[in-house]
């Protein structure tokens, strides 16, 4: 009676592990496509911004303030 009541209890131990294996694996492929579409939704979102203005013009500004400033306090 022992015997069978070890085996069984062997056989419930590796279905759990089996089991808990395919769930670990399932996760980590719905986390990489999550992950996937926040990058992409990223991506989407700064070009976005970033086609909206003038970005080469905000930097010339800017530094062309600095220099300005920079070279009329001396």
């Amino acid at each position: 009676m022992n015997k069978i009541a070890t085996t069984l209890l062997m056989l419930q131990m590796t279905l759990v592990d089996r089991l808990n294996n395919r769930r670990e694996a399932g996760q980590s492929t719905l986390e990489y496509v999550g992950m996937f579409a926040v990058a992409a939704i990223i991506v989407v979102a700064l070009i976005t911004a970033a086609s909206s203005f003038n970005l080469a013009q905000i930097v010339t500004d800017a530094i062309t303030k600095v220099t300005t400033q920079a070279g009329g306090g001396a």
